[in-house]
Order: C-alpha cells, then sequence, then structure tokens
C-alpha cells in the first residue's frame, strides 16, 4: 500500500506527517526546506500519478502526489515517486 510506504518513508524523504484522512488530499505534512524551515504541503497518495486524474480532484487543493508510479508526463504539481526512492 502506497500509504503505508510513504509513512515508513516520510522522514527520510524530508516530510513530517501531520495528518492522514480519507477525503481529498490524502495527506497534510510540513516538508524540510533547509535545517530551520519547513513548509505546509497537501499531499494526494496514488498508486499511480495519473489516477489524479481518474478521480477528479481538483488541481487548487493539492500540492503534491506521491505514487509508487509516475505516470503523467504532463503533470502540473511535484511527484514523488515512491519506487524510484526505493530503487
Amino acid at each position: 500500500c502506497v500509504v503505508f510506504l510513504f509513512g515508513a518513508l516520510a522522514a527520510q524523504l524530508g516530510f513530517s506527517v501531520l495528518r492522514m484522512q480519507s477525503e481529498f488530499p490524502d495527506c497534510e505534512a510540513l516538508r524540510r526546506v533547509d535545517e530551520e524551515r519547513w513548509q505546509r504541503v497537501r499531499i494526494e497518495i496514488e498508486f499511480e500519478s495519473k489516477n489524479f486524474l481518474l478521480h477528479d480532484h481538483d488541481l487548487k487543493g493539492c500540492d503534491m502526489i506521491v505514487c509508487w508510479k509516475h505516470n503523467w508526463p504532463d503533470c502540473p504539481l511535484e511527484v514523488v515517486e515512491l519506487r524510484e526512492k526505493i530503487g
């Protein structure tokens, strides 16, 4: 499950998860910008990035997508592809 994998890797990826929920967006987190600064981000978690479109999510309600497989070449949001991160 991508949600579980992201939870396990969040700190290593520079995130501190504040809240997980079943509604859109799935996660609210702080992302480390530098040693002393954090940025609040709204994250949608999907198996494939293109599922964001299939689920008809609003781009304005989310800052980034975390997914297992990034298959949306023209995605206007930042995407973190987990399969790339774990090699």
